[in-house]
């Protein structure tokens, strides 16, 4: 099923299908994602499939809130406030430290569709670009599933992402700023939004 972002139901049609335990296509500010929720294991196991992904790259968590990401288990810390203060909503994903020893990638994008679909779900989910592994990401929805192993339930169409750059990716477990993917937000930036706080 694909539509258009603009569509009136667009935001329900899309939580009802993530609810019902389906795999959506979505747009992001920086690229076209893979989304499922981020408590349903056999989603995340599609995403993996259509992606032909190695099962030891990780999805990251998409969230409204550093709240919301709370109730699924991340654990909240200086950097992680500082840092989702400087630049969340936006191009950044934070490696964090998670209950159980784990750890994961948080990012509360800025796309108001998407938060919109987050706010009405009131609960995170996995994510990761929409592309075949190995293949560019997708910057508009023609391209968000044309390479892919198999069929998304939602394809939601809103027109080429407005960064079209994957977002930063940083890690600041054990308290130490590492960059893991340089991209639209610099280091120094990082760097300045940690001695801010």
């Amino acid at each position: 099923m694909q539509f258009s972002s603009n569509a009136d139901d667009a935001v329900s049609q899309v939580v009802r299908c993530l609810r019902n335990g389906g795999v959506a296509a979505l747009p992001t500010e920086t690229v076209y994602g893979l989304m499922t929720l981020w408590r349903n294991a056999a989603g995340r196991e599609r995403i993996y499939e259509l992606k032909q992904r190695p099962a030891d790259k990780r999805l990251q968590m998409l969230a409204a809130s550093v709240a919301m990401a709370g109730q699924a288990g991340v654990i909240e810390s200086a950097a992680l406030r500082a840092l989702g203060k400087a630049f969340w909503p936006g191009p950044l994903t934070v490696v964090v430290e998670a209950a159980g020893g784990e750890t994961i990638g948080l990012r509360v994008p800025r796309h108001g569709f998407l938060l919109a679909v987050l706010a009405e779900l009131g609960e995170p989910l996995a994510a990761t670009s929409a592309n075949l592994t190995g293949q560019p990401p997708a910057l508009e929805a023609a391209t968000a599933t044309a390479g892919l192993a198999g069929e998304v339930d939602v394809l939601v169409d809103g027109g080429t992402v407005e960064v079209g750059e994957a977002s930063t990716v940083v890690s600041v477990v054990g308290g130490e700023l590492r960059i893991l993917r340089p991209g639209p937000i610099t280091e120094a930036e990082l760097r300045a939004a940690l001695v801010a706080e």
